[in-house]
């Protein structure tokens, strides 16, 4: 039997930890009709989450954690530059600027500018000030583009000096993920390790870049120390995806010639 509790908004919250097979759905629809509800909300493990997201349900909310001396690690650690940047495999260059001048003023942080490139060799490029102090606003703006897009997006960027990072969107999903360091951040499940470790298959199907040259460059280690600078493997990304702007900067990429520079006042 399942347990369900309806809200005052007419919604069933229960807690399932497990993945949910055909019959469980058809038992937790019966029960929850009976209930009044109009809407379920599932409180389920990380591991578990995706099975539930086959099933029709969305994310709505995430719950994180992290040991004390990762918390400690990170707030008494010289704060450390990062860089990113945003390349779109269309030629749509105006699809592009409409979809970032319409969504990065959004974005907490208060951007001052952003940089789109031409497009070269398929992709046109997308610097943001906020995207380089910050990588996660760099993530949010990577994630609506490509929603928004519906093309193949990635994200690269180079995190503390220590990381470096990539995530690969086709159609608004994400499709492959690479971090370095995959618990640079602290501990994460052991299938997420795996997953953090890309695919070089995935990116020769979506970029044309060779798997073999994409998986000698993108390996991974348990410290930062263990791999070459990262922006050292970033050029090589670079080279390997034949998308050269990924180097770059906001700041540099401000400074090239045929650049479309769109400032923002502070604040």
């Amino acid at each position: 039997m399942v347990e369900i509790h309806v809200d005052g908004n007419g919604t069933a919250r229960l807690a399932l930890p497990d993945a949910p097979s055909e019959a469980f759905l058809r038992e937790l629809l019966q029960e929850v009709r009976a209930s009044g509800a109009t809407r379920v909300v599932v409180e389920t493990s990380h591991e578990a989450g995706e099975a539930w997201i086959r099933a029709g349900f969305t994310e709505t909310a995430r719950v994180v954690e992290a040991p004390l001396e990762v918390l400690e690690r990170h707030a008494t650690a010289e704060a450390k530059p990062s860089y990113g940047s945003i390349h779109v495999q269309t030629d749509d260059l105006e699809a592009v600027t409409r979809a970032v001048e319409g969504m990065v003023p959004r974005l907490p942080g208060n951007s001052r500018g952003t940089v789109i490139f031409p497009p070269s060799n398929g992709w046109v490029s997308v610097f943001d000030e906020l995207g380089d102090r910050e990588p996660e606003m760099l993530r949010r703006l990577a994630t609506e583009v490509a929603d928004r897009m519906g093309a193949v997006v990635l994200l690269v960027g180079v995190e503390e000096e220590r990381v470096l990072r990539f995530v690969l969107f086709e159609r608004g999903r994400i499709m492959d993920e690479y971090l370095s360091v995959p618990e640079y951040y602290g501990p994460v499940p052991p299938g997420e390790v795996i997953a953090l470790g890309a695919n070089p298959r995935v990116v020769n199907r979506l970029t044309g870049a060779d798997a073999t040259r994409i998986r000698d460059i993108v390996r991974t280690a348990d410290r930062p120390e263990d791999l070459p600078p990262p922006s050292e493997v970033l050029e090589q990304l670079a080279g390997a995806l034949a998308i050269e702007s990924a180097t770059e900067r906001y700041a540099s990429a401000a400074t090239r010639e045929g650049a479309i520079v769109l400032a923002r006042r502070d604040g």
